[in-house]
């Protein structure tokens, strides 16, 4: 919500505008169908222009390549057999490197943003975060070993991947190249896919997009990870009908794949009520360099409360607090997120909150005066958690924010 148009300039009534006319944009799909499966031996997939029938391909795990890996420009492009780059595309294993998916980024030195730019080797023709080089991010390294710790007899909290995140939960929505996430990278191998339920846990984000327009849900269904998918579906409560990002939708990804394994996971969730899909949050956890006024626990509270300074700035404007309130207000039930007092888990009534708008399709996090902050598209569900897919509305210094989200279902509440 915008403060009044008296005590605001007017860049800050066109931003109050738009959060009430837009409509929803769905990002332009991309003319390559997304990468990856292994971080490490992954699968990136490139959709043919050409109707003319080809020979089919696939992995040595038996998922058929969305590509011809022989055709003509490909050697040009990613080297010979035998002859590509490590941190790249490798076309005849339809493998990326750290170049490509779940690589450490450049960042800006002053707010930790992640650096946009040019893609690794093009493979990607969207800008999107940039390599920095030095491999895998730390995340992704730990989600790589995670499985083989467990098999030791360690507990998962005692593992590379618990002790990280011990130290630095933010990471749980880490940002890496190709604009994957953790759970991204959980969708690349089938080793990887065993971290999905821990991080979740976690506060990760069920319906984050990288950014080829794929959710973690649709990596899981282009490599037929079956326990990942039904991860996401029940403790993440994703979405097993989205394509928010633009690209096909699980189902779609995975029967193009031939992931047998995955594909029935999806079709049995997707035959559930809707109802009885829902896991939104029930708590946020939010990292916002530089802006503690935004920072912290924030705790769902019902559609049938009005944040008190969305209200004050309603009446300074002439609305109807609860008219306008039914009409923006448009989270999953009518759910919103207000941030609690520090350290005694109280309501702070006139404090910062998070809500998403129904009008623009996107989640507000306002602070305590009523003055929008960050903004993020996001399905009613799911509270976007990387950095990345936020954007701040004033001028103010500081980083964009990293969110967890805490679900009842994902053991958390």
């Amino acid at each position: 919500m915008r403060a009044s148009a008296a005590s605001i300039s007017p860049r800050r009534v066109l931003l109050l505008l738009s959060s009430l006319t837009h409509a929803r944009v769905v990002p332009a799909r991309a003319s390559l169908v997304p990468p990856p499966v292994d971080a490490r031996h992954g699968r990136s997939s490139v959709r043919m222009t050409s109707t003319a029938p080809r020979a089919a391909h696939y992995r040595r795990d038996g998922v058929r390549i969305q590509h011809d890996p022989y055709a003509p420009g490909m050697a040009e492009k990613y080297g010979a057999p035998g002859a590509t780059d490590s941190e790249g595309f490798d076309p005849y294993a339809d493998s990326v490197g750290a170049g490509i998916y779940g690589g450490r980024v450049k960042r800006d030195p002053a707010t930790g943003d992640v650096a946009i730019g040019a893609q690794f080797q093009g493979h990607n023709p969207r800008p999107g975060p940039m390599y920095a080089g030095g491999g895998y991010t730390p995340v992704s390294n730990a989600i790589a070993s995670f499985t083989n710790e467990l098999a030791t007899g360690v507990d998962a909290s005692e593992t590379t991947l618990g002790r990280l995140l011990a130290r630095h939960p933010d990471l749980a929505n880490d940002v890496s190249t190709g604009g994957a996430s953790p759970l991204h990278t959980c969708g690349m191998s089938r080793a990887n896919q065993h971290a999905t339920a821990f991080l979740l846990a976690a506060g990760a984000d069920p319906e984050a997009l990288d950014t080829y327009g794929y959710t973690p849900l649709d990596r899981m269904a282009s490599n037929n990870l079956a326990v990942g998918a039904e991860a996401l579906l029940t403790a993440g409560g994703a979405d097993p009908e989205s394509a928010h990002g633009g690209s096909e939708g699980p189902e779609r990804i995975a029967a193009a794949s031939e992931a047998r394994d995955a594909l029935e996971v999806i079709r049995r969730h997707k035959s559930r009520a809707r109802e009885a899909r829902a896991a939104s949050a029930v708590r946020l956890r939010v990292f916002a360099p530089g802006r503690g006024e935004v920072s912290g626990t924030f705790e769902r509270r019902p559609g049938s409360v009005i944040p008190v300074e969305f209200g004050n700035v309603c009446a300074q404007n002439g609305w109807d607090p609860a008219e306008t309130w039914a009409a923006l207000n448009g989270g999953a039930d009518g759910d919103w997120f207000l941030r609690a007092r520090d350290g005694d888990g109280e309501y702070d009534e006139n404090g910062a909150y998070a809500y998403r708008n129904a009008k623009d399709g996107k989640w507000w996090i306002d602070g305590p005066d009523g003055l929008g902050v960050f903004t993020a598209r996001g399905p009613a569900h799911a509270v976007p958690g990387m950095a990345t897919a936020w954007e701040a509305l004033d001028e103010n210094e500081g980083g964009l924010p990293t969110v967890l989200s805490f679900r009842e279902s994902a053991g958390i509440c």
